[in-house]
């Protein structure tokens, strides 16, 4: 039973569940490590599940190795080439083989809202709707789609991951242009600007790809603990991040404890009291 509930399965080696697995092994080995006396945290089984040949596919095969390299040290026993056919309360099935756990974390991607549905239009299998390049749709041009819902696929021949970049592009872009339309001019077509991308796994060590810079480990990280307080909203609060992260970083502190039991009710006047 301790086996079961210390097994954690993550579905997807994406950059989300990369990272997610490369923090859950740190929570159990050194963070909860010291709190709990009737467990050992650091017999935490973390299971990460790719059905592709190998984890971060968006990345260069170099820095996926490097990224799959660091998660086993940590503990994490990554599956690749296995797909996911049933997910059910007590773990996961894997066409005949079966892993019992009592957590079992999405991180493979979504399927898109059913209202593309109701629109006229080709869909792919995540449910995203095909659009034209300026992001209309091809019998209702006066419809955009952006973000998740958008399959936009004219600028490299792939689909354009369904990450916050990509949405937030489309976004400023589809405003641009509705702008434009109202004044008269013709309508642009979208141009997608890969800035990069980044991904953690764990303490001291990411990896990041920007154009023809690859870089793995403690550098990579910096960068990417840099760039993260870069784009926070006022001097207040990258400070305060950044104190916070350093503490953090030097004491192995995570962020709060909460006691969470059925049995106890609080009191303004009496405190914790029996129920």
């Amino acid at each position: 039973k301790k086996e079961k509930l210390l097994t954690f399965v993550i579905v997807g080696g994406g950059s989300t569940g990369v990272e997610l697995a490369g923090a859950l092994a740190e929570l159990s080995r050194f963070t909860f490590a010291r709190d709990f006396r009737n467990i050992d945290p650091k017999r935490t089984r973390i299971i990460l599940i790719e059905a592709g040949p190998r984890i971060l596919p968006n990345f260069s095969e170099k820095l996926s190795l490097l990224a799959n390299r660091h998660l086993e040290n940590l503990g994490v026993q990554v599956l690749a080439f296995k797909k996911v056919t049933k997910i059910d309360a007590d773990g996961v099935n894997m066409g005949d083989e079966r892993i019992e756990a009592a957590t079992v974390l999405w991180a493979a991607g979504i399927q898109a809202s059913s209202l593309n549905r109701q629109l006229k239009g080709e869909l792919d299998s995540m449910g995203r709707i095909v659009v034209e390049p300026d992001m209309s749709l091809k019998h209702y041009p006066e419809i955009f789609v952006a973000g998740d819902q958008a399959h936009f696929s004219h600028q490299t021949g792939r689909p354009l991951n369904g990450i916050a970049p990509v949405a937030l592009q489309q976004g400023r872009f589809i405003a641009k242009n509705i702008l434009k339309e109202l004044g008269g001019s013709s309508r642009d077509k979208f141009y997608y600007i890969d800035k990069g991308q980044m991904a953690t796994i764990g303490r001291n060590n990411a990896v990041l790809e920007i154009g023809r810079l690859k870089l793995g480990g403690f550098w990579a990280w910096i960068i990417w603990l840099f760039v993260h307080i870069y784009y926070l909203i006022g001097f207040k609060n990258k400070f305060v991040v950044l104190f916070q992260w350093a503490s953090s970083y030097l004491t192995y502190q995570k962020g709060a404890r909460l006691i969470v039991n059925h049995d106890w009710r609080f009191y303004r006047n009496e405190g914790l009291q029996k129920k």
